[in-house]
């Protein structure tokens, strides 16, 4: 067995491992958590001395505060997670997996450690009584800053080499970093010791995956780098350990166009059975009930713990997930059959869910909604749907790959789905029925596709992949 291969094999494990190693580093982190919530300290006193200079400031110059607005806006933590995200699948795209492996893991990694973070300081944002602008959620550390730092650390290591003038990339990087911090404390929305903690946790995490990526170097016979100077692979190659040809891109059209046919008629049947029940739920099940039930017993933990199951289930986030695995898989396969399965699967379970939602036009229950309502209506449940069909198709080709039972994948994705339904009846956003009628959807769904596409064995591909693994 290659040296590449037990690299490769150890690569994700340390990526996990690494989130500990990344508190370990951001111990001053911790130690300046504990400062600031002593709203008698030194540091509590210089924060806000800054905010109220500023503030003054900032309410006599209408014109700054357009400015810092106008970069708070395009420095969210999103535009930067969507750009490194986009660079990793150009990263996938061109055969170069584990770095993009990197980029995802330390771009979205550095998302939720922010979130734990601020969950667990719970400090306050400032209470100015001018105020310029306002935020949601809790102050330490600063999203923002976090999420400039770790956007543009990634992007600064991916594209870094000698003949790229190094100094360029560095004062790009600094230069946005700095301008995202200090338009937050300008704005009165931060305190300078929140952009200061999510700069020094953007640090302590950036360098912890770093550092495991450069040991997969290392292990692959690959050796090491300076990281600074030369970027994080300034080869721009991976080592391959399967000769078989990577399919271009225009060879998936004809591979979908090939499977739309057979699939159309099923998921039409599909759709139809799913408008009837739809139609006879929206007019016999009564609004309230469990939607209700729930509404009356929120606190703050479970609207936290809902928002982030609910996420999981987002448009957003499932079209991430579908392309992220869409691409790796035609690594892994070396064609496009797999990665269409996993297309075909979410795409026709987006399209049915928008047909029966706007011809059913179930109201939403009457109670508060925790999130924005979309414009379609409650039946059925687009995020459950999604969640099974998604998440579902990434199990059946686990299973398939890996030789084992789907069983128990299928099992983790019908509790992922479970806790995305109830996440979104507790939100106030669907009825329960709501919820397994978009289970229901999904899973039928995915069973059609898996039954007409997957059916046949893995076997040869598994075998050719130990033959070159020896």
């Amino acid at each position: 067995m290659s040296s590449t291969v037990i690299a490769d094999r150890r690569l994700l494990v340390r990526f996990g491992l690494a989130l500990v190693a990344a508190c370990v580093v951001a111990v001053p982190v911790a130690i300046l958590a504990v400062v600031v919530k002593n709203v008698d300290g030194p540091v509590a006193g210089l924060d806000l001395d800054i905010a109220q200079a500023l503030n003054g400031f900032a309410t006599a110059h209408p014109w700054f505060v357009d400015v810092q607005k106008a970069i708070s806006s395009v420095g969210r933590p999103e535009t930067f997670r969507l750009v490194a995200t986009v660079a990793a699948l150009w990263l996938l795209a061109v055969d170069r997996p584990r770095l993009a492996l990197w980029a995802l893991v330390t771009t979205w990694g550095g998302a939720l450690l922010g979130v734990v973070l601020k969950e667990v300081v719970e400090r306050a944002r400032p209470g100015l009584p001018d105020a310029v602008a306002y935020a949601d959620g809790y102050s330490f550390p600063s999203g923002h800053a976090l999420g400039a730092f770790v956007g543009c650390a990634v992007l600064l290591l991916l594209w870094l080499d000698r003949g790229r003038v190094p100094r360029v990339g560095w004062v790009a990087a600094v230069t946005v970093v700095a301008a995202v911090c200090f338009s937050r404390i300008a704005l009165g929305v931060h305190f300078l010791s929140d952009v200061i903690g999510g700069c020094l946790v953007g640090l302590g995490w950036v360098a912890a995956t770093t550092i495991v990526f450069r040991t997969w170097r290392r292990e692959a016979g690959w050796g090491d780098t300076h990281v600074l100077t030369a970027g994080i692979e300034p080869e721009r190659t991976e080592p391959d350990v399967d000769p078989r040809p990577l399919p271009g891109f225009r060879a998936a059209v004809g591979e979908v166009a090939h499977w739309v046919p057979r699939l159309i008629l099923p998921w039409a049947g599909l759709v139809a059975v799913t408008l009837g029940a739809g139609w006879l739920v929206a007019r016999t099940h009564p609004d309230g009930g469990l939607p209700g039930w729930f509404a009356t017993h929120r606190t703050p933990t479970l609207d936290d713990v809902t928002a982030f199951a609910s996420l999981l289930g987002e448009t957003s986030t499932i079209t991430i997930v579908t392309v992220v695995s869409g691409l790796a898989a035609r690594l892994v396969y070396r064609r496009w059959l797999e990665p269409a399965a996993i297309v075909l699967a979410v795409v026709g379970e987006v399209w049915g869910f928008l047909l029966v939602s706007s011809i059913v036009d179930r109201p939403r229950p009457d109670v508060q909604h925790l999130d924005i309502a979309p414009p379609t209506s409650s039946f059925p449940s687009g995020h459950t749907a999604a969640t099974v069909a998604c998440y579902g198709a990434l199990a059946v080709l686990f299973a398939r790959r890996t030789g084992k039972h789907p069983g128990r994948w299928l099992a983790a994705v019908g509790v992922l789905a479970v806790l995305v339904g109830l996440s979104r009846v507790y939100r106030g956003m669907h009825h329960p029925t709501d919820v397994v009628g978009g289970a229901a959807y999904g899973a039928v769904w995915l069973t059609i596709v898996a039954v007409l596409m997957l059916r046949k064995s893995p076997a040869a591909d598994r075998l050719t992949v130990r033959k070159v693994e020896s």
